[in-house]
């Protein structure tokens, strides 16, 4: 994992660009709590699809979200690539399965463009805009609407 500039600065101006369903995105530093390896995963009956399980993180069950899923894209895989990001929201930690990660880089959002109009429209709830980085083109994520999100039924969509 790339770190560019000091992780000294301001965690607000930082991103953590990682690879999703095989997509480049980008999440603000400021809420992720923790990096972790895959640890040992208990699957949880009648969850939505996108609860791929539960773990213990030091006596806190915590639950991991599948973006890619949220995305309308395939189940990520596990493999050895793989992590897990532990984000703050609001009151309580969530997991984030993710392909893998790219490195932790500065970031403004001078950097955004606008999203393409043939985005998909998971997509469109859920990230911001387009910024550009080492030439490859990265979408910025938006936890709370990610994490949030709900379909009509109260349940997280």
């Amino acid at each position: 994992m790339k770190l560019a500039g000091s992780l000294l600065e301001d965690e607000s101006q930082l991103v953590v660009i990682c690879s999703i369903g095989g997509n480049m995105l980008g999440i603000p530093a400021g809420p992720i709590q923790e990096v972790l390896a895959l640890p040992e995963i208990r699957p949880v009956h009648h969850a939505p699809d996108y609860v791929r399980g539960v773990f213990n993180l030091r006596g806190r069950v915590i639950v991991i979200i599948d973006p890619a899923i949220k995305l309308g894209l395939a189940p990520q895989a596990f493999d050895g690539e793989s992590r897990i990001l532990v984000v703050q929201s609001g009151p309580e930690l969530v997991g984030l399965l993710v392909d893998s990660l790219i490195g932790i880089f500065p970031f403004s959002a001078d950097q955004l463009t606008a999203s393409p109009e043939n985005l998909p429209r998971a997509f469109c709830r859920v990230v911001s805009g387009f910024f550009f980085q080492d030439g490859k083109m990265t979408g910025l994520l938006m936890m709370d609407e990610l994490l949030g999100a709900r379909d009509s039924g109260g349940e997280m969509s």
